[in-house]
């Protein structure tokens, strides 16, 4: 399938009815909530919502309501992130972050608003049996909250700076980004009605695909990927799969997640095509990620003899010999 294709379609689809749900206004709050709502991006977790329930015969507009405010809690987890008090970053997605332009406050505030108005969004879903959305939205609440997404960002705060094992680290992930994006696929099971073996199939799969998709995100921000544009994991000292394992461990590690997500798929027809698509392009972004990044040392090695050969005046003031840190945007960080 034309897995570019359908994230693109799908990710429309989320973003238009995001824009008509918080259509512009004249308050601060409003337009700092779109400011970070819609700042664009793959919409990961409400495809794969909407994904599921395609999966299991659902209509993609049935689960619309779920997957969008799957992305409103995924957005109120990055501007909590970004905080000064969290991890303190500069840059989302190439832009300011929201308490760079908004101020702290407003940034809290954006947060508080996205969390509670996704729950809204859900409670007055269109044409889901009662029972059904109840359960969609029990199943969001456990993966934000203190067993999930909320409970894993406690244990990778009290994780820095500290060497922590491969079973600390496989929790972290499991909770902080694992629980929202194994929620998203049993949501959009749940929408539609899945019967309890395929809703164990897809759960398993939601499970591994989750860590398998936050081994490959530590793996850019280790390669320094496009991704990674905020301060990096060593700079926050974060435990990752490659701090623990190497980058060569981490990317077998992903692998093995992935192929163990896709084991779960064996017996779904071709409707589960864009879950299998997803689990791959999960991981071959971060192993393309290593490719550009040894193919950029093998050019600045090349470069680099070249410049050997120069002046030592010219090489001190070539801003390609400065250091990572000298080309960041905003206030440098000791």
């Amino acid at each position: 399938m034309d897995l570019e294709r359908y994230l693109a379609a799908r990710a429309r689809l989320v973003e238009r009815a995001l824009a008509v749900r918080f259509p512009p206004a004249r308050t601060r709050l409003r337009q700092a909530m779109r400011y970070s709502l819609l700042a664009g991006g793959k919409r990961i977790r409400p495809v794969l919502a909407l994904a599921a329930g395609e999966a299991c015969g659902a209509p993609a507009r049935r689960v619309l309501p779920f997957a969008c405010a799957l992305e409103m809690i995924h957005t109120y987890s990055l501007v909590h992130d970004d905080l000064p008090a969290m991890d303190d970053d500069d840059l989302r997605r190439g832009q300011p972050t929201s308490h760079k332009v908004w101020g702290e406050g407003l940034a809290i505030l954006v947060g508080d608003a996205l969390l509670t108005e996704a729950f809204r969004v859900m409670a007055g879903a269109p044409g889901v049996p009662p029972a059904r959305a109840l359960g969609a939205v029990a199943e969001v609440a456990a993966a934000a909250g203190e067993a999930g997404m909320v409970g894993g960002q406690a244990l990778d705060l009290a994780a820095e700076g500290s060497r922590p094992s491969l079973r600390r680290v496989q929790d972290i992930h499991r909770r902080k980004t694992g629980a929202l994006l194994r929620s998203a696929v049993r949501v959009g099971a749940l929408v539609a009605g899945a019967d309890a073996r395929t809703l164990r199939r897809l759960t398993a799969y939601g499970e591994h695909l989750g860590l398998a998709f936050q081994i490959a995100d530590d793996i850019l921000d280790a390669a320094g990927g496009p991704e990674a544009d905020g301060r990096t994991d060593r700079e926050l000292g974060k435990a990752t799969y490659p701090g623990v394992l190497g980058l060569a461990g981490a990317r077998a590690a992903a692998a093995r997640e992935r192929d163990t997500a896709l084991a779960a798929l064996r017996g779904l027809d071709r409707a589960a095509e864009p879950l299998r698509a997803l689990a791959a392009y999960v991981v071959a972004r971060a192993s393309e990620a290593g490719t550009e990044r040894r193919q950029a040392a093998r050019d600045g090695s090349r470069a680099g003899a070249h410049l050997g050969h120069a002046p030592a005046a010219a090489r001190a003031n070539d801003r390609s010999a400065a250091t990572p840190g000298e080309h960041r945007t905003g206030p440098q960080r000791p």
